[in-house]
This record gives structure tokens, C-alpha cells and sequence, in this order.
């Protein structure tokens, strides 16, 4: 219960006169209630909280400052084409034409090859061997040339010369089969000779002790394959001498060439399919060269490659390094050529591409921003990297994301 505390009386003096009167007030056992005290643990927990609170606030602010997500997208790549044709002139009126010169010149030559051996043709002969003929009788037996022989699977062959095999002795004879052909390639066998007695053919007979062979060989030949090949390693070297030929007379003025070549005459020593130690190719040639502008060349093929750039797409090297040139028309009296340039250069998606925009990877992980770019084409693949480190999804603070294209 509060205390009183009784305040002594007093007086007070009453100033008499003037408009205002002032009366003495007796200020008896005037009662003043103070509050109670306030513990001071609850001073503690009133400044633990506000501190937690601070400190909640920051970690907010800090968290909200510093979580991000970085995109790491290994874009896809399509090859962006373009082909269109050049004029070439010595003074070109338009942008869309290079200088350039036009030269040509005709070279020929004899040049001897040897087979490499790679192709090969079967051919029939006549197979051969060796035999031992045997003979038990008590008397000689003479065999005439041509005597038959008879294997014991039915193939037929014959003496070369004759012999006489002595009385219970034996000879060794060449025989050759009566038909061309493999069926004349036989492994060891036994041999009756039809022209004798069935009863003198117990006792007179031959076997082989190593396989016939001759029947059926390869031979190596020139295919037209292998012409061809030589034919086309001559054109090579002629094309080189002819290049370093028309290069001396134009000079070393433009930068680009490009070659066109017309193959006047070609004729090999031998037709195809045939036997032979060595073979003659001639050829002859006649080269067009086409001497332009590089680097302004160039920069039209890059032009024109940027004009078939889709939305949302960018080159990653726009380079005109690679493009390929070929003689389409030549005037050689004009001294003017066209030209086909192709060029190809692989374009990845920009991050301008609205596949790409931030806010459709709020709140992702990073399965499913893979997902969904993998799944769509734009990637062939995709990491995250989420901070701080126990961040596992795409914040919605779309300034705090990040897109990285390889």
C-alpha cells in the first residue's frame, strides 16, 4: 500500500489590497502519492529486447544486401549462314564491290607412278604338286606323260613326264591338275591311276606330303581407284606451281585469291585393272585466279552475317577468318570475276533474350532453373551459385540475380 507523507502547516501571508485578494490557505495534512518502484529486471528485459530487435533489423538489412544468385548458363550455339555473291573489279563503283584482279594461265605435265600394291584381281590357273609313287609288284612299272591320277575326293591330275618306278621301290613325279581352278588346291592325299588293272592299282599308287597350290592366286593390278588417286596427287602439284606462277604476275597487292580449275586434258599410260611395275599420268591444266580485297571483303561478309542475327542472340567472335570463296563467273578481258562467299559463325543466346530475364527464376532452385532452360534449347547446361551459402533458391530481388553466359 503507498505511504502518506503528512506536509507540516503553514502559513501564509494575505497582501491586502489591489484589484486581487489573496487569502492564507492552510496546507494541512496534504497527501502526495508516489508511484511505486519499477524492478530492475524489468529494465533488463526491456533492453534485451530492443537489442534482439536491432539485431534482427540488421541481419535483415544485411541479408537483403547481400543474397544474390549467379546464373551460369552454357548457352547453345546456332550457326548463323550467310552466302551472296561479290563483284570484282579492278575499280569498284559500289560498297557492295571489291578490288580485285583476274589472271590465268594453262601448265602440263608427265609424272610416273608405281602401284602401291592395295589392289589386287583373282586369276585361274593350273594347280601343281609333287607326289610319291609307290610300287610293291616284283617288277617295274612304267608311267607314260599325261598318266591320270585320281585323288581321293575325285580331282583329277596328271603326269608331267613319265617315270618307271622300280620293283618295290618308289619315285617322286610332278603332276598337274586336268582343270584349271581352285578345285586343284588340295591338302595331302592318296592317289589311284585309273589306267591300271583294279588289281595292279593295290599295289601301284602315290601320295602327296604337302598341298597343291597354283589353282587360284592374286595378282596385283592398277584399279581405277588407284588412277584416280594419282591423277588427283599430279593436279595438286600443278595447282601449287600454277598458284606460285599467277601470284609473281599480280604481285603481292590484295590479300584474298581464290583459284578456279579447269582440267584441259588427262590420260594414263595403262586401263584399269591391269599388271603393270609403273604407270604414266599426264594432265593438264588451266587456273584462274581471282586476286581480291581481304579485309574489305570481310567486312561485307560480317554485314551481312549480322543481318541474319535473330532477337535475343549475339556472336560470341563475329570473325570473317573462316569464310570460304569460290569463282562463280570469270571475264577475263574485262578483268572481273563474281565471286560466292560463305560464311558461317555460331551464335549463343544474348542476354536480351527473353528466355533469359531474371524474373523468371524467382524463387527456383537450381534444378529447376535447369529444367527449365536445358528444356527449352537455350542451354546445354546450367550451375547456380547461391549466397550466402545456406540460400537455396533464386531470391526475389530481381537486382541480386545474376545471368553469366559461357
Amino acid at each position: 500500500m503507498p505511504t502518506k507523507n503528512v506536509v507540516p502547516r503553514k502559513r501564509v501571508a494575505v497582501r491586502k489590497g489591489g484589484a486581487k485578494k489573496i487569502t492564507v490557505t492552510d496546507i494541512e495534512d496534504l497527501e502526495i502519492t508516489q508511484p511505486a518502484a519499477v524492478p530492475l529486471i524489468m529494465y533488463r528485459r526491456i533492453a534485451l529486447t530492443f537489442i534482439v530487435l536491432v539485431a534482427a533489423a540488421l541481419l535483415a538489412v544485411l541479408y537483403l544486401s547481400t543474397v544474390q544468385a549467379v546464373i551460369h548458363v552454357d548457352s547453345t550455339e546456332e550457326p548463323i549462314t550467310t552466302e551472296f555473291v561479290v563483284n570484282v573489279y579492278e575499280v569498284p563503283t559500289r560498297a557492295t564491290d571489291v578490288r580485285g584482279a583476274v589472271v590465268s594461265g594453262t601448265l602440263g605435265r608427265t609424272q610416273t607412278f608405281e602401284p602401291t600394291g592395295e589392289s589386287a584381281k583373282t586369276v585361274e590357273d593350273t594347280a601343281r604338286g609333287t607326289v610319291t609313287i609307290y610300287n610293291s609288284l616284283t617288277f617295274a612299272q612304267a608311267l607314260v606323260a599325261t598318266t591320270r591320277l585320281l585323288s581321293e575326293t575325285g580331282i583329277l591330275f596328271r603326269l608331267e613326264s613319265a617315270v618307271t618306278v622300280p620293283a618295290g621301290g618308289s619315285v617322286e613325279a610332278q603332276v598337274y591338275a586336268d582343270i584349271a581352278g581352285e578345285s586343284g588346291n588340295i591338302q595331302p592325299t592318296r592317289f589311284s591311276i585309273p589306267g591300271l588293272s583294279a588289281t595292279r592299282q593295290e599295289s601301284v599308287y602315290a601320295t602327296s606330303a604337302e598341298a597343291f597350290t597354283g589353282g587360284v592366286y592374286s595378282v596385283a593390278v592398277v584399279s581405277q581407284a588407284e588412277l584416280d588417286a594419282a591423277a588427283s596427287e599430279l593436279e595438286l602439284s600443278l595447282l601449287e606451281d600454277a598458284k606460285a606462277m599467277l601470284i609473281a604476275e599480280v604481285g603481292e597487292t590484295f590479300t584474298g585469291q581464290s583459284y578456279d580449275v579447269e582440267v584441259v586434258d588427262k590420260t594414263f599410260s595403262i586401263e584399269p585393272d591391269t599388271e603393270a611395275q609403273s604407270f604414266d599420268v599426264t594432265l593438264t591444266l588451266k587456273v584462274t585466279a581471282v586476286f581480291f580485297d581481304q579485309e574489305a571483303l570481310g567486312k561485307i561478309a560480317v554485314a551481312k552475317l549480322y543481318e541474319g542475327l535473330g532477337q535475343g542472340q549475339e556472336f560470341m567472335n563475329a570473325d570473317a577468318g573462316n569464310m570460304v570463296v569460290t569463282v562463280e563467273a570469270v571475264d577475263e578481258e574485262a578483268g572481273q570475276a563474281n565471286i560466292l562467299v560463305s560464311l558461317a559463325v555460331p551464335a549463343i543466346t544474348s542476354r536480351t533474350s527473353e528466355a533469359l530475364q531474371v524474373g523468371r527464376f524467382v524463387g527456383m532452385s537450381e534444378e529447376e532453373v535447369r529444367e527449365l532452360l536445358v528444356g527449352e534449347g537455350v542451354a546445354t547446361d546450367v550451375t547456380v551459385e547461391f549466397f550466402p551459402f545456406w540460400v537455396s533458391t533464386v531470391p526475389r530481388l530481381k537486382d541480386h540475380i545474376y545471368i553469366d553466359i559461357q
